[in-house]
C-alpha cells in the first residue's frame, strides 16, 4: 500500500469506527432499566419497547442508506446519521418519558440514525478498501459491537452512583462530541461509480432480490443468527436458572459480547482470504457446538465457553455482510447490503423471541436446527459456483448481471 493511500484508509477508518462505537450505545440500555423502572416506574413492556423499537427504525435505515450509498457520497450518509443520533438523544433526554424514548432515542436516534450512518461508514471504509469489503465490514461492525463491553461496565457503575438520567446525558454527549470530531477528520469521498444494468443507471432491489447469491445471503443471515442473539439476552438468566454464582452469569453475557466482537472482526477478515462461504460454515458449526455445550447443562467453565461461541457465530454473520453484498451485486454493494443486513436483523429479531416461547430446556436445541439449515443454505451456495464480476463497461442487459 502507497504512503498516501495509508493515510487515507486511516483517516477513513478514523472517521468510521468513533461513529460505529457511538451507535453502539444501544447496548447500554439493558444496563440503564432497573434502574429505570425503579426511578421512574415504567411498565416492563415500555422499557421492553425502547429496545425492541431500535432494530425497526435501523431496518429501515440500513435499506434506504444502502440505496442512498449508492448514489450519494458517504461522508454525508455518516452526518445525517449522527445528526439524527443527536437530535434523538437531545429530545429524549430534554424530555424523558416511554413515548420520548421509544420513538426519539430509539426508534430515531438509535435505530434510523444508526442505518444510515453504518450505510455510511460500510461505503466510506469499502472505498478505502476496495479489494477487502469483508474487512472494511468486519472492522465497522465489530466497532459497533465493542461497545458492549466496554461502555455496559461503566455505565452500571456510574447510574448506581449518580443516577441513570445524568450518566446517559453525559455518556451521550461524550459519544456525540468524539464522533463529531473524528468524522470531521474523514477526508472526501466520491459516490461510488454508476454502472447501468439492462439500460438503468441502479438495478432495483426486486430486481436484486432475484439473484440467487442474494437471497441465499439472507437466509444464511436468517438462520446464523438466532441462537447467538437468544445467547446475547439469556446468558446470564440461563446461567443463574443452573443455580451457578453471579459471577459466572456475568461471565457468560461477557463472553457473549467479547465473542460478538471477535466474529464480526475475523468474519469480515477471513471472508476476504479463504471466501464467505467457509467463514459462515464454520460460524454455522460454531452455533450447533454452541447449542450442544448449553443443552448439556453443563459445569461454571462450559456455559461461559458455550457462550462465548454463541456469540463468535453471532458476530460472524455481522462481520461477512459486506463480503456477502459485494459478491451478491458487485453493481449495487451498498444496496445489497441493506437487504442483506435486514436478514441479520429479522433473525437476531426473533431468537429471543422463539427462545423464550420455548423456554429454556428445548431453546438450545431447537435453534441449533435453524444453524442445521444453515448448512444447507452454505450447500446451495457452493453449487452456484464462484462468483462473476460485473464489468461496468460490458453490462449491455439483464444476461450480464451477476447472478
Amino acid at each position: 500500500m502507497q504512503p498516501a493511500a495509508g493515510r487515507k484508509l486511516m483517516r477513513v477508518l478514523v472517521g468510521a469506527l468513533p461513529l460505529q462505537f457511538a451507535f453502539g450505545l444501544v447496548y447500554s440500555w439493558g444496563a440503564f432499566a432497573p434502574f429505570v423502572q425503579r426511578d421512574l416506574h415504567w411498565p416492563a413492556l415500555v422499557v421492553s419497547a425502547v429496545f425492541s423499537a431500535t432494530p425497526v427504525g435501523y431496518g429501515t435505515g440500513i435499506v434506504v442508506g444502502g440505496r442512498l450509498a449508492d448514489r450519494v457520497p458517504p461522508r454525508r450518509l455518516c452526518w445525517v446519521g449522527l445528526a439524527l443520533l443527536a437530535v434523538g438523544l437531545g429530545v429524549a433526554l430534554t424530555f424523558p418519558s416511554g413515548p420520548a424514548f421509544i420513538f426519539f432515542y430509539s426508534m430515531l436516534g438509535l435505530g434510523l440514525g444508526g442505518g444510515i450512518g453504518l450505510a455510511g461508514s460500510i461505503a466510506a471504509s469499502r472505498h478505502a478498501m476496495p479489494e477487502r469489503p469483508g474487512t472494511a465490514g468486519g472492522l465497522v461492525t465489530g466497532a459497533y459491537a465493542v461497545a458492549a463491553p466496554i461502555q455496559v461496565p461503566m455505565v452500571s457503575v456510574l447510574a448506581g452512583s449518580i443516577g441513570w438520567l445524568p450518566t446517559l446525558r453525559g455518556l451521550g454527549a461524550v459519544m456525540l462530541v468524539i464522533a463529531a470530531v473524528t468524522l470531521s477528520a474523514m477526508p472526501p469521498i466520491p459516490r461510488p461509480p454508476q454502472p447501468q444494468v439492462d439500460g438503468r443507471r441502479h438495478a432495483s432491489l426486486v430486481s436484486l432480490l432475484r439473484r440467487p447469491r442474494l437471497y441465499t445471503a439472507i437466509l444464511l443471515e436468517i438462520t446464523g443468527t438466532p441462537l447467538g442473539a437468544y445467547a446475547f439476552v439469556n446468558a446470564s438468566g440461563y446461567a443463574r436458572g443452573l443455580q451457578m454464582a453471579a459471577v459466572v452469569a456475568t461471565a457468560a453475557i461477557t463472553a457473549v459480547a467479547v465473542g460478538n466482537a471477535l466474529g464480526r472482526v475475523a468474519g469480515g477478515g477471513l471472508s476476504d482470504r479463504v471466501g464467505v462461504n467457509r467463514v459462515m460454515l464454520a460460524m454455522l458449526v460454531l452455533d450447533l457446538a454452541a447449542a450442544t455445550v448449553l443443552f448439556a447443562h453443563p459445569g461454571d467453565a462450559a456455559v461461559i465457553v458455550g457462550a462465548l461461541l454463541a456469540g463468535i457465530g453471532f458476530g460472524g454473520p455481522a462481520g461477512v455482510i459486506s463480503r456477502l453484498a459485494t459478491d451478491a451485486a458487485p453493481d449495487a454493494p451498498n444496496s445489497a447490503f441493506g437487504l442483506i443486513f435486514t436478514g441479520f436483523a429479522a433473525g437476531a429479531g426473533s431468537g429471543p423471541l422463539l427462545g423464550t416461547a420455548l423456554g429454556a430446556t428445548a431453546a438450545w436445541p431447537a435453534l441449533g436446527v435453524l444453524a442445521l439449515a444453515g448448512l444447507l443454505v452454505v450447500g446451495v451456495r457452493l453449487r452456484l459456483g464462484r462468483p462473476v464480476p460485473v464489468l461496468a463497461e460490458d453490462q449491455e442487459g439483464p444476461d450480464h448481471v451477476q447472478r
